[in-house]
């Protein structure tokens, strides 16, 4: 198959911009189709280091530098009408036209701000490949949750199923030699500090948990009301964070499409504390790989609960659900299932797999609270489980 791959005209399509997650996402597609044994012609600015792929420059980068002005790259607003989206989308459809052949796909993870691309080539499929926005416009939609996938269905009014959407979890890579079982004793909040985020949920926690707390991001660096602000770290100091924190504080009051961090730190083996909404009440498996979180006092009783989990078992099933070989996987079934979209849903082909997830030992993933209103310690099954007094951040057993 040949994939006519649109980037973000915000980046270039390279490790250079790793704070914009569609720039990320969309080169780490790029590889997985290349891997697949896809031709991909990636269209961006001016130059990419993602190799074994045809690259094409519908912009420099002195063309992206003076549309974006004093503006950061990955604050841009995706708006289909602004000079910068509106000058790549008409190149890159000019650019397609003198390559595309009968049977190619047109990808897109910017939705409706890149539409116009399309527009221009009706006779080839469009598709986005990892919705984790409002913006939708393509027939053929992967979202990067089931809980987005359906908001997304109540914001644009669809309430019957869509047969040739589907769901699949963002892949990360990761760096074996951090995994630890033996972390630190803090806590840590990587992300935009900006209360929607949870930034003063984390500080207010960590001060009446009695916990060290670590910071890492950009915004509004007075919310951070206690503990250690480390900077905007680089990814590589931002993955040692993770995978030897105790515990990593997602109390975002956004409704998150997938949250990229909360999978990540779990593939390092280590717990996530988050709200019970969103995209993270099926990415995040209570009382097994962390916990889910209604208020403040739940919160605080997670912190301390958090370091009996068993990180091994937590990176086990992480890998099981968020590594490239599943998405791999999964991305084979749903361009297969695409190459039969003319029979639409009476088609007798099928690509139903098996699921991946492995079987949970939590017996029943309670929510239930003690007396006091504090929520109940999980039953886990496994002698471990059964038998270990509740560590603090504090001791020993950390």
């Amino acid at each position: 198959m040949r994939v006519h791959l649109l980037t973000v005209p915000n980046t270039q399509p390279t490790a250079a911009f790793p704070l914009d997650g569609f720039c990320v996402r969309g080169r780490l597609f790029a590889e997985l189709l290349r891997d697949l044994g896809h031709e991909v012609l990636l269209y961006g600015v001016e130059q990419t280091d993602v190799t074994g792929v045809t690259f094409v420059s519908v912009m420099t980068d002195a063309e992206r530098a003076g549309f974006l002005g004093p503006v950061e790259y990955q604050t841009v607003s995706f708006d289909p009408g602004c000079p910068l989206f509106l000058t790549y989308n008409v190149r890159a459809a000019h650019e397609i036209l003198q390559r595309k052949q009968p049977g190619d796909v047109i990808a897109t993870i910017a939705g409706s701000a890149q539409h116009l691309v399309s527009e221009h080539h009706p006779d080839l499929p469009f598709v986005e490949y990892s919705i984790g926005y409002r913006g939708v416009c393509a027939p053929y939609r992967v979202y990067e949750s089931h809980v987005w996938r359906h908001t997304v269905s109540g914001y644009t009014g669809v309430d019957t199923g869509r047969p040739f959407d589907a769901v699949i979890y963002p892949w990360f890579p990761m760096d074996a030699s951090l995994v630890t079982d033996r972390p630190e004793p803090y806590v840590l909040y990587v992300g935009r500090c900006v209360p929607l985020k949870g930034i003063t949920v984390a500080c207010e926690v960590a001060k009446r948990a009695g916990v060290q707390l670590l910071v890492t991001g950009f915004g509004d660096l007075s919310l951070i009301t206690t503990g250690e602000y480390v900077g905007a770290v680089d990814m590589p100091t931002r993955d040692r964070l993770l995978a030897q924190a105790t515990a990593v504080l997602m109390a975002t009051r956004y409704l998150e499409p997938f949250l990229n961090v909360a999978t990540e730190s779990q593939l390092y083996g280590t717990p996530v504390i988050a709200s019970d909404f969103g995209a993270m009440v099926e990415t995040v498996r209570h009382g097994e790989t962390g916990f889910h979180c209604a208020t403040l006092g739940d919160f605080v009783q997670a912190v301390h609960l958090a370091p009996s989990l068993d990180r091994a078992r937590i990176r086990a099933w992480a890998q099981s659900q968020f590594s490239a070989p599943v998405a791999a996987q999964k991305y084979t079934a749903f361009f297969d299932r695409l190459a039969h979209r003319a029979e639409g849903f009476e088609t007798t082909h099928s690509t139903l797999q098996e699921s991946a997830c492995p079987s949970l030992t939590i017996s029943p993933p309670s929510r239930s609270r003690n007396s006091n209103g504090r929520l109940r310690r999980p039953t886990v099954a496994g002698p471990r489980f059964a038998t270990a007094a509740m560590p603090t951040l504090g001791s020993s057993t950390i």
